[in-house]
């Protein structure tokens, strides 16, 4: 009986502590995780519901929240032509950066890849210039771009070619904001440099025992291979663009004449030359959502590739 009443207490306590550790490894995550979910709640989520709740404010900032006036923000909004001139600014640079600064890094990791000497060399160089800080940059191309005394048009007379005003004429201040980005892609291109060298070597040694080299290697083995790199820059790159503020305010502050004016500077003006809080925040709801539909069209996309 003793042994028994043994066998039975110790069966309990067995119960107990599995029990115990069962309760632990449930709850353990969540208080790890739970300043981190309290933090990104409050300091992201709930910015963009009081984003939401302003624009349907006259919104004053004296007497928050001031009148209520429903989505007259956003009818008010949507008949601005300068309003849908800043989405055509954001969608061209969007074509521009897609082109200039998404495919020609993904271009020169696949060339990096294929040399056999000097390759960690031309890696540094491609990463230095991704530590210069963004507002030396800027201050560098400019001095680049200047009519008087700029490289660019120095480049330009030897070729035989017409010094051009190149931050003041509308049709080139875009290609002028972006093209920095393509020497300055440095941080892409190893991204990219280090998918490819992560294919494994027993592939590319089949593929070319198969007679799989040359281009037909690079597009039906490297390329499929590295696609969830590809696809994550090309997500980054869309959602990055389509937020652009920076370097087109401190190249040309939106000009000339609102070319390079993009959404992120049409809300940054709303707020701070205009003062009309209501106006900026619905300019920001909208491009919350079109980039979110963006966004899920890609990974809809990206699903049914993979399906």
């Amino acid at each position: 009986m003793k042994a028994t009443g043994k066998t039975i207490s110790s069966n309990n306590n067995n119960k107990k502590k599995k029990s115990n550790y069962i309760l632990r490894k449930k709850l353990t995550p969540w208080c790890i995780l739970f300043f981190p979910m309290a933090f990104t709640l409050w300091l992201k989520y709930y910015p963009i519901f009081s984003a939401f709740f302003i624009s349907l404010f006259r919104y004053d900032p004296i007497n928050p929240p001031g009148k209520f006036i429903g989505f007259e923000n956003y009818t008010g909004l949507f008949g601005m032509q300068f309003y849908w001139d800043a989405w055509k600014n954001t969608f061209v640079f969007l074509l521009l950066q897609l082109a200039m600064c998404f495919l020609i890094p993904l271009i020169q990791a696949l060339l990096l890849n294929e040399l056999t000497r000097l390759k960690k060399c031309l890696t540094t160089l491609y990463i230095l210039p991704a530590l210069i800080p963004t507002s030396v940059n800027v201050i560098i191309w400019k001095w680049i771009w200047h009519p008087d005394y700029g490289v660019a048009n120095q480049i330009a007379k030897s070729f035989g070619g017409e010094p051009q005003v190149w931050l003041s004429d509308p049709k080139l201040v875009k290609f002028c904001i972006i093209f920095p980005g393509v020497l300055g892609g440095g941080l892409m291109v190893l991204l990219y440099l280090s998918a490819i060298q992560g294919v494994s070597t027993d592939i590319m040694e089949s593929a070319a025992l198969d007679g799989c080299t040359g281009f037909k290697r690079i597009f039906y083995i490297i390329l499929p291979n590295i696609s969830f790199m590809v696809f994550i820059q090309f997500i980054i790159s869309v959602i990055t663009t389509m937020q652009l503020l920076d370097a087109p305010y401190m190249y040309a502050s939106g000009g000339p004449s609102g070319a390079s004016t993009t959404q992120g500077i049409f809300i940054y003006n709303a707020f701070n030359q205009d003062l009309n809080y209501g106006r900026g925040s619905a300019a920001s709801v909208v491009l919350l959502i079109v980039i979110a539909v963006l966004t899920m069209v890609q990974m809809r996309f990206e699903k049914s590739e993979k399906e």
